[in-house]
């Protein structure tokens, strides 16, 4: 087998061979599993063999066959090509300083990086159920939705809690920015196309948000800027573990509220449930973030600002491309409905 030098960023096992959701053998001499015998292997005996799944087009398992020890690998050069290093070594480090903010031991906490070599993020392997696992299952499994959005919000509260940054000025701009981009997207190329008076009422209404002094009424802490029903894992043993922290930021608490709220609205009708059922979901979540963060006079302000947040990661969620027409129209719908509340 033909070494690449250690400087060449490795690319991720071809598609064609590995499967995604089957297990494949890897040979003895690959470069990673060389790498993780010697450098992360944690038993006392030589591996007898190991096998490798895809998850996606970026991250993968590999086991150890005879003790099941697994590790993930992100592949970055997947995502960001010859800068792959870079950014496998920002993520690193923001995994790094989430679990300094009072994520590292105990029920809730995030996901443990442990290496980055050539362009690869090494990171624990958390076997259990994701949330949106746990949404799509509550039928059968009566009783555990609920204590698992106690834990998110109890997680995210801690996040926010323990990383305010009171030195740091709240910026709004920044949301509306973002929040004005993805409805010209949605124009150009999305749902919005040939809707004109649709997206110009929802620019509309977003400068209407921009204009609300409370909008700027919080205090920035670190966020976790990707808070979607996938990224929360509740391992077999218990607890809550929060994994993909490449969007970690300094920002409104409220981005992280809102975003899981739409997050959950949109798997809570993906797998069978309505709005009511959502909206029961999404109170309960937001009653358990404010008693962990301890929010009492605050909490109104959170939650007008959440709305914003959860208006435009409905609006993120609209642009997915194997969503039907009509499931991203009503999403639309759904964005605009929300930005309306703006009074």
């Amino acid at each position: 087998m033909t070494r690449r030098p250690a400087s060449v960023p490795l690319p991720p096992p071809a598609e064609d061979i590995v499967q995604r959701g089957q297990w494949t053998p890897v040979p003895a001499d690959d470069s990673l599993v060389a790498y993780v015998q010697h450098e992360l292997w944690p038993g006392p005996h030589k591996p007898i063999g190991w096998q490798v799944a895809r998850l996606s087009a970026a991250a993968y398992l590999y086991r150890e066959i005879g003790t099941g020890w697994t590790v993930v690998a992100k592949f970055y050069v997947a995502k960001t090509g010859d800068e792959a290093v870079q950014y496998a070594q920002r993520e690193m480090e923001m995994t790094q300083m989430a679990r300094a903010a009072g994520l590292m031991d105990g029920g809730l906490r995030a996901q443990q990086a442990l290496r980055v070599w050539r362009g690869v993020l090494l990171l624990e392997y958390v076997d259990g159920l994701t949330l949106e696992d746990l949404i799509a299952i509550r039928r059968h499994r009566p009783g555990e939705l609920h204590p698992a959005l106690e834990q998110v919000a109890r997680l995210l509260a801690t996040l926010h809690s323990t990383s305010a940054r009171s030195s740091e000025a709240p910026d709004f701009a920044d949301s509306v920015r973002r929040a004005h981009r993805l409805v010209t997207e949605l124009s150009r190329g999305g749902v919005l196309q040939h809707q004109a008076v649709i997206g110009e009422g929802l620019h509309y209404t977003i400068d209407r948000w921009a204009a609300r002094a409370e909008m700027v009424a919080y205090t920035p802490a670190l966020i976790h800027g990707d808070a979607t029903t996938t990224n929360f894992v509740f391992p077999w043993q218990d607890g809550c573990v929060a994994i993909d922290w490449e969007r970690l930021r300094v920002a409104d608490p409220a981005a992280d509220v809102g975003r899981l709220m739409a997050e959950v609205a949109h798997s809570v009708r993906q797998y069978g449930g309505d709005s009511d059922e959502a909206e029961d979901l999404i109170e309960h979540f937001f009653a358990a973030y404010c008693r962990a963060a301890c929010l009492t006079d605050e909490s109104e302000a959170l939650r007008q600002r959440a709305t914003f947040f959860r208006a435009s990661s409905t609006l993120r969620i609209a642009r997915n491309g194997w969503l039907s027409r009509l499931e991203r129209t009503a999403l639309v719908a759904e964005a605009l409905a929300l930005l309306a509340r703006c009074h």
